[in-house]
């Protein structure tokens, strides 16, 4: 066969492909989600297409319907950068620098999303959308693999968007709003999964991709009844995650992995962190243990950046009633906590000072200024100390996050006390992407070992 024919009929079988795949991925923007919702109309919700060609080979089209707005924009985890040309994000002092960030249609492999200005704050790229005569308006770009977060802002006249306020995707709205109602904290972002194109260096990330329907979780929002807490008075909130086939009655209890966010609510991270998917595709492949997974609102109580409050909280209030309410193991061992940012340095409050509670513990890039204060190693007794070796910790972040020596300090600081740390450093910054494979490899490598549930 000469070459050009056969150029041509490569093309065309990579054209039906991509075609096919395409189909694929839009019929299934509105399945239904681990919690029997629908993801609203399909026409409507985020379409990814394989398109075969660079830089990703795949492409995001997001539509929001404003007939009547006179602007529209989107807000998205999509500035990229070569991690390794990421050393010089902090000044001396560890003052965050913004960098200019590499738009998606530039995305190279290796690059990764990065903090600054990809980051939680007011600095993530917000470009915006073209209206259609159905006053559907519409953006597109080139995704590489993984999870990402967005949200829209309508006829927002401030260019930093500091007096706006950010609305989630209302064809693909979070988990715990219906019919436009919503149980506890408003999550303003929606989230998109890509798959990996190999042929253009994307990373398989297919353990954060929706999970097969007979192998999902279920997710519940509880309030449960908290005493201390001021707001909401004397009750606060729970995102509960139940593993595929859950059964309250079989013989061996679940263990429990509470799990705290940095913004301190109990959406994060079954929205922004995609545990939920993890969580299931872990579980499928074998890789974890089913567990039950309790995600608290930790904001709300007396001394909320003082911690000891929430400490009691959770000791003395929620684990009790999440014990009573889930069959799940009542023993240390059965039991494991995590978190980012503040929720690494509430993380940090139990280990520290309720070692006993907990057989594992995990934390992801734990803050310095106006946060917890490690301890120095002086300061701990025998039994403390003794206490932390019977532990199993995973102390992890982004080699690129701004705080990344403070981490590494707390590595070594338990290494000198000669207490087992898992370290788990990963190319990021002090971004969700980072998060997402730090609470991958806490579960796979750290939580639950041995394990204490078949």
């Amino acid at each position: 066969m000469p070459s050009s024919i056969r150029r041509r009929a490569t093309a065309a079988l990579r054209g039906l492909a991509a075609l096919a795949a395409a189909l694929v991925l839009t019929a299934g923007a509105g399945a239904t989600h681990a919690d029997g919702r629908t993801g609203g109309a399909a026409r409507l919700a985020p379409q990814v297409v394989h398109t075969g060609t660079g830089p990703t080979g795949y492409r995001v089209t997001f539509r929001y319907r404003a007939p009547g707005a006179a602007r529209v924009q989107i807000k998205g985890e999509w500035y990229f950068a070569n991690p390794y040309e990421l050393s010089a994000l902090t000044t001396d002092d560890g003052t965050a620098l913004e960098t200019p960030g590499t738009p998606p249609a530039r995305w190279r492999p290796g690059d990764i999303p990065i903090a600054y200005p990809n980051s939680p704050a007011a600095n993530w790229p917000v470009v915006d959308m073209k209206k259609g005569p159905d006053g559907v308006w519409t953006y597109t770009t080139p995704l590489p693999s993984g999870t990402f977060t967005y949200s829209f802002y309508a006829d927002c006249a401030d260019d930093t968007q500091a007096t706006c306020t950010a609305v989630s995707d209302p064809a693909n709205p979070p988990w715990n709003e219906h019919g436009g109602k919503v149980s506890g904290t408003i999550e303003r972002t929606s989230q998109v999964y890509v798959p990996s194109d190999p042929e253009f260096g994307t990373v398989d990330y297919a353990w954060q991709g929706p999970s097969s329907p007979g192998a999902r979780g279920r997710l519940a929002h509880v309030t449960y009844p908290a005493p201390t807490s001021v707001t909401p008075s004397g009750e606060n909130y729970l995102a509960v995650y139940t593993p595929p086939g859950y059964d309250a009655r079989r013989a061996k209890a679940y263990p429990t992995l509470y799990l705290f966010s940095g913004d301190a609510t109990e959406m994060d991270w079954s929205t922004q962190g995609d545990a939920v998917n993890i969580l299931d595709n872990l579980i499928a492949t074998g890789r974890i243990a089913p567990m039950v997974v309790v995600m608290p609102n930790t904001a709300g109580f007396p001394d909320s950046t003082g911690y000891a409050s929430f400490d009691r909280n959770l000791t003395d209030t929620l684990i009790p009633y999440v014990e009573s309410h889930y069959h799940v193991s009542t023993a240390a061992t059965g039991r494991a906590a995590a978190g980012l940012g503040y929720g690494a340095s509430l993380t940090n409050s139990l280990l520290f000072g309720h070692t006993a509670e907990f057989g594992s513990y995990g934390v992801f890039s734990p803050g310095r200024r106006g946060n917890y204060t490690l301890p120095e190693a002086s300061s701990l007794s025998d039994t403390q100390v003794a206490a932390l070796r019977q532990a199993r910790t995973y102390v992890g972040g982004g080699w690129q996050d701004p705080s990344h020596n403070y981490h590494a300090g707390e590595v070594a600081l338990l290494t000198g006390l000669r207490v087992p740390v898992t370290p788990g450093f990963v190319n990021g910054g002090h971004s969700w992407f980072a998060w997402r494979l730090n609470l991958e490899e806490f579960l796979t490598r750290t939580a639950f070992f041995p394990s204490v549930a078949g």
